[in-house]
């Protein structure tokens, strides 16, 4: 998955320190050009995270979880030195009389057929689904149930956390529906069972401790949307988002929601996602989860695959953007793909409501997978469950060279710190730095031939030159940095 570039050097022009782009603490990436300027003898290549040995984390095991993990949130909280997953486990198909893969020697009542549980760890690997003795299951207490399901099922289910929220630092939405959606059919269908909601929708839900939930906004949903949207915390706009899922061009898509207060909601007319010229025609945006991660914003593009003749496949493309609400899909590369039938990834790959969750130089990333041991309809065993992949930190996309010297050249920026750090891979070969200035010379003091070259593998690379001790004497006007590499993967910059 090597994109191969090659962009010709833009004459040097003045640019004032107000035209300049600021480069600071926040990690600067490669997803999209933003900081680039032109690319010389370098390729840029899709990094995949890899599944670890001990997938699935969390399996669909006792009773009440069924024999599906399709949707949730994990979070890392630091104080507690704890990882918290808020997860969704379901069996809808043995619920419905009449419909595909119903069983009648497997029936669910569709009062048990979809709740929400929850699980903690101390390393995000080894989970425990603590006894919380909240809700009845068959006539006992001793489950991990946070929530029973009021309507038919649940659906995409994401937690945010909001420690300033003294009422409600916990906060959940999580779609709630009454298949088949209209009336006459619910009654057909379910005949005069009674549900606790009126309408489908996604539904708000508040709670102090993670644990003991309350249905906010008087019981009415707060987002009329399909039933794959998700949701999140902005801090940089200070906005709940979401991805609301709906139709574009009569097919899935996802639209911009935003909300300041997490109860009224405002769906707007911008994409975060969506199928366009340069996709298949069967390919539909199912889903999309997006954060902020250094100086941009990063998604996963969930994309649902529909080929005539073979199995529908949903996996994962990259989203970047720099504002967090104007999206593109720059590299039209798999992030994370599907696998054969014996494996946890096998057509189905569900991205979970949360961030990647950096542990030990790596990132964390939770998704749901399907394997193809168990089929939905009429195995019996598990078939979706909880899985855990890893990146390296910064590692979404990296500018590569070979035996040639590759030179990056910046657009111009301001240093807002004295020393400049790269995330890097130059086992084997060497990165060089200079600091170019509006009359396209190299600063004093700051050429590549002063560069001490960085020959490691280094999450947090300081790029010294021999003759300055720190980066004051650049500080003061916009310059660009040309970036020479060999035998060498860069991942990210940043100063401090």
């Amino acid at each position: 998955m090597v994109l191969g570039l090659s962009l010709a050097l833009l004459v040097a022009q003045f640019v004032t320190a107000a035209d300049a782009l600021v480069l600071d603490g926040r990690r600067q990436l490669f997803v999209v050009d933003f900081l680039v300027e032109s690319m010389t003898n370098l390729t840029r290549t899709v990094h995949q995270p890899m599944d670890i040995t001990g997938n699935p984390v969390i399996l669909p095991e006792h009773p009440w979880e069924h024999r599906r993990i399709p949707f949730g949130s994990v979070l890392y909280f630091a104080e507690e030195q704890k990882f918290k997953c808020w997860y969704l486990a379901m069996n809808i198909y043995d619920s419905r009389p009449g419909g595909r893969g119903y069983r009648k020697d497997h029936h669910v009542p569709i009062q048990e057929a979809a709740v929400i549980c929850y699980a903690e760890s101390e390393d995000g690997v080894h989970w425990r689904k603590p006894m919380l003795r909240l809700h009845d299951f068959r006539g006992s207490k001793e489950n991990n149930i946070v929530l029973r399901c009021p309507g038919t099922h649940f659906d995409s289910t994401s937690v945010i956390h909001t420690p300033w929220d003294r009422v409600w630092p916990y906060k959940m939405m999580t779609f709630i529906g009454l298949w088949p959606y209209q009336p006459d059919l619910i009654r057909k269908q379910w005949g005069d069972t009674e549900f606790g909601i009126h309408k489908h929708g996604h539904y708000a839900f508040g709670s102090k401790n993670g644990i003991h939930w309350t249905m906010l906004n008087g019981g009415e949903p707060v987002v009329q949307a399909h039933d794959r949207s998700m949701f999140w915390w902005d801090s940089g706009a200070k906005l709940y988002v979401g991805a609301a899922k709906q139709s574009h061009n009569g097919k899935r898509a996802q639209r911009y929601a935003w909300s300041r207060d997490f109860m009224h909601w405002t769906i707007t007319p911008d994409l975060i996602l969506y199928a366009d010229e340069w996709d298949h025609s069967g390919d539909e945006g199912e889903a999309a989860y997006v954060f902020q991660y250094g100086a941009q914003y990063v998604g996963f593009a969930e994309l649902r695959r529909v080929r005539k003749g073979m199995p529908t496949l949903i996996n994962w493309e990259l989203l970047c953007s720099r504002d967090g609400r104007d999206w593109s899909r720059p590299l039209r590369h798999l992030f994370f793909s599907d696998a054969g039938t014996n494996t946890w990834r096998y057509q189905v790959l569900k991205v979970f409501a949360n961030p990647p969750i950096e542990c030990d130089g790596r990132l964390f990333i939770y998704y749901s997978g399907k394997t193809g041991m168990n089929d939905a309809y009429t195995g019996t065993g598990p078939n979706q469950a909880l899985c855990l992949a890893t990146l390296r930190m910064d590692g979404f996309v990296s500018i590569d060279a070979g035996n040639t010297d590759g030179t990056l050249i910046t657009r111009p920026v301001n240093l807002d710190g004295k020393q400049l750090f790269i995330n890097a891979d130059a086992t084997g070969g060497e990165i060089r730095a200079a600091l170019i200035g509006n009359d396209g010379k190299a600063l004093s003091g700051f050429d590549l031939e002063k560069c001490e070259p960085v020959k490691k593998d280094t999450l947090r690379g300081a790029v010294r030159w021999r003759d300055a001790e720190n980066l004051a004497g650049a500080n003061d006007q916009p310059v660009r940095l040309r970036i020479q590499l060999r035998n060498a993967s860069l991942y990210s910059i940043w100063t401090e």
